[in-house]
């Protein structure tokens, strides 16, 4: 009798918790409340009995876990962004303070009786200053933060701006060493920019802020040949530098809050290594530790230690071959792209935004689709990084190329070679998804340091091809020939890109240190 009140009491318990389930069940709303009610269910049988009240709990504090990380994940995805707009307004800024003088040129050799060596001098005495902070601009970022390093060079260069007119009034010396004192705190601007992408931005969208950030640099060179005109028309020449001078005033307060959401613990969210990330995250630990009190005293021989070890990598060194040899269009353009359509042309100053503002309009819009497409290859379609970054390299090389030979042909007839610069200056931005990115893949702990060697070669690239472009217009009389000698120039470095670019195999030069320590 026992027994079988035993089995009808077990048989009540089983039909009991069948009920518990089923109104449970029964309950279940219609849509997405479903799944939910489901849950429940599973976490009160998991607790024992059907207890909802138990499941409903531990659901309760799995979903809160789940809202936490997706609002963490927002926020992040946020910060990112943001700190990417950040800097790439500064990086437009210094476009723009670098490129206003290409106009204003114009009028201060006609104010001045400046000569032709004379224009060249002021227009490349930047490049000196520019080429002699990269490096020393990139490691320092890389070793102390992005962040500081670009508030000191956007300070400096807006305040090397406003003073410009005054050092052309007490002559072409003074200018001289101003322009060379911009070119110094611009030298900063893109290592710091490349090493807050570096430790900020997730490695899938690293393509992405980059294009963003090299194509705001276009935008910036826009709006300087749109607004320099109307500024020198209603205020002189000297009314650009100002004016530019204090577009940095409008930055550096943005930048300043973002920087104390930082100090306040409001920090990115730790990007997502790779395997071989990590590793040398460990040789680095490790190379410290046999280096022992020489590290810490010796900071810059160690630091000579890595440059000198990532050069002698063929993926550095297509980086530096492929950033001297596209800069020496950029700049060669650049710099004398008024002068080209004043004096072949008949250009009238007044006239020209509607000649020298397209080109880099095209640039920056072209820049930031092909960042956000070349990422779309990468991690969605699984193209290869090498073959991404190799055609688009080329192909922002080889295409320049053959716009500027139809430009050097459309002597006589304006509206051709500005279409011909247009198309060539448009095509040239595809290599913001080529050499402008590729740092990032193959050293992105030395992202900073990489970047500003391949912009030094890109700033010597300035430095020779402004008088050299020069030159050759006294020399033969006609534009065509600058306009080829930079096709040849092109050509050549986009073969030696395709032959010896790299991949996404990153460079483990840590490794190299620690086996030398050994």
């Amino acid at each position: 009798m026992s027994q079988r009140r035993g089995t009808m009491g077990n048989a009540s318990s089983t039909r009991a918790r069948t009920r518990t389930r089923t109104r449970t069940r029964t309950r279940t709303p219609r849509g997405g409340d479903g799944a939910r009610a489901r849950e429940l269910d599973e976490f009160g049988e998991l607790g024992g009995g059907g207890d909802e009240r138990v499941g409903a709990r531990r659901l309760a504090g799995r979903s809160s876990g789940e809202a936490a990380a997706a609002t963490t994940t927002t926020a992040a995805t946020e910060r990112w962004r943001t700190a990417a707009a950040c800097c790439a307004f500064a990086v437009a800024t210094c476009y723009a303070d670098r490129s206003n003088v290409s106009t204003a040129i114009v009028a201060m050799k006609d104010a001045f009786e400046w000569d032709r060596a004379s224009q060249g001098m002021v227009l490349s005495a930047f490049f000196y200053g520019y080429a002699v902070t990269q490096i020393v601009g990139g490691e320092t970022a890389d070793a102390r933060g992005g962040r500081a390093v670009l508030a000191f060079g956007v300070g400096a260069w807006s305040a090397a701006t406003a003073l410009t007119p005054m050092a052309a009034h007490a002559g072409v010396g003074p200018l001289v060493v101003t322009r060379i004192a911009l070119g110094m705190s611009e030298g900063l601007a893109f290592p710091a920019a490349h090493a807050v992408i570096a430790s900020e931005v997730p490695r899938e969208r690293r393509s992405t802020a980059a294009a963003a950030v090299t194509a705001a640099s276009y935008a910036g060179a826009a709006f300087a040949f749109a607004v320099t005109p109307g500024l020198i028309r209603e205020f002189g020449w000297e009314g650009a530098f100002y004016a530019f001078g204090a577009l940095g005033v409008l930055w550096i307060p943005f930048w300043l809050a973002l920087s104390e959401d930082v100090g306040r613990g409001v920090t990115p969210t730790p990007t997502p290594r790779r395997d071989d990330e990590n590793e040398d995250d460990e040789n680095e630990s490790e190379t410290a530790r046999l280096t022992g009190p020489v590290a810490s005293t010796s900071d810059w021989h160690r630091s000579f230690a890595v440059w000198q070890a990532l050069m002698r990598r063929r993926e550095v060194r297509a980086i530096c071959v492929a950033q001297f040899t596209q800069s020496w269009g950029m700049y060669g353009l650049l710099s004398w792209l008024p002068t080209y359509f004043t004096e072949a042309h008949g250009v009238d100053l007044g006239d020209l935004p509607a000649f020298t503002f397209v080109p880099y309009l095209l640039q920056g819009v072209v820049g930031l689709c092909v960042g956000v497409y070349a990422d779309d290859l990468i991690n969605v379609r699984g193209v290869p990084v090498r073959a991404v970054r190799r055609a688009a390299q080329c192909v922002g090389h080889v295409g320049p190329a053959c716009a500027l030979l139809v430009a050097a042909a459309s002597e006589g007839n304006p509206i051709l070679a500005a279409v011909s610069v247009d198309v060539g200056l448009a095509l040239s931005a595809l290599t913001l998804a080529g050499v402008s990115v590729s740092h990032l893949d193959v050293a992105p702990r030395h992202a900073g340091v990489v970047f500003g060697t391949g912009n030094t070669f890109a700033t010597l690239a300035g430095v020779v091809a402004v008088p050299v472009s020069g030159a050759v217009r006294d020399a033969t009389g006609s534009w065509s020939a600058v306009f080829v000698l930079i096709a040849i120039v092109y050509v050549s470095g986009a073969a030696y890109w395709y032959i010896n670019c790299g991949g996404d195999d990153v460079i483990d030069v840590d490794a190299e240190l620690v086996d030398v320590s050994r």
